[in-house]
């Protein structure tokens, strides 16, 4: 077993566990060096929540992608640009603080190129709830203001597409521009 090559390996296929271990190479770059971790290990990796600072900030694809984006208390408006979109790349942006009342939140494209598509429900504390919508056409950013609860995600359809959906809470229904 020893001399046989990883490709020609029997498939776990549909039967993996968590428990199952996976062989990585730890940086590949660097000083690489044979590891092991388990199918549950890496799946927590790869998942955990990222929290954002109080500072505007440009998500990238390997620190944000796949991962829960959590928005903290800001002291003042905030942008959050969107990485490069490739088809299937996911970030999810939850609001992870006690109430904004004065701060925004723009979550925006990395290019004019790189538009939203989808809506996003507006549930109101002060009066009715709508949705509002993102058209693909031109739209490339979307500006939260004053926020009680935040739940938004962003999937990359293609290099020049993100869908967005999900709910914002709060006085101030969300603008698409």
């Amino acid at each position: 077993m020893a001399d046989k090559k990883i490709t020609a390996l029997t498939s776990l296929g549909t039967a993996s566990a968590r428990e199952d271990l996976l062989h990585v190479v730890d940086d590949p770059s660097g000083t690489p060096i044979n590891k092991k971790v388990t199918i549950g290990e890496m799946m927590n990796a790869l998942s955990a929540p990222v929290l954002l600072t109080d500072a505007a900030v440009t998500l990238t694809a390997a620190t944000h992608g796949g991962r829960t984006v959590v928005v903290p208390d800001y002291q003042t408006d905030r942008i959050v640009t969107l990485p490069t979109p490739v088809a299937g790349l996911t970030i999810r942006f939850i609001y992870g603080g006690v109430n904004i009342t004065q701060a925004d939140l723009t979550i925006t494209t990395a290019a004019s190129t790189q538009l939203l598509k989808g809506a996003v429900a507006h549930i109101d504390s002060n009066a009715d709830s709508i949705a509002v919508a993102g058209d693909a056409s031109d739209d490339v950013k979307i500006k939260i203001d004053t926020f009680t609860g935040l739940d938004v995600t962003c999937v990359a359809f293609s290099t020049t597409v993100w869908f967005i959906s999900g709910q914002v809470i709060g006085a101030t229904v969300p603008v698409f521009s």
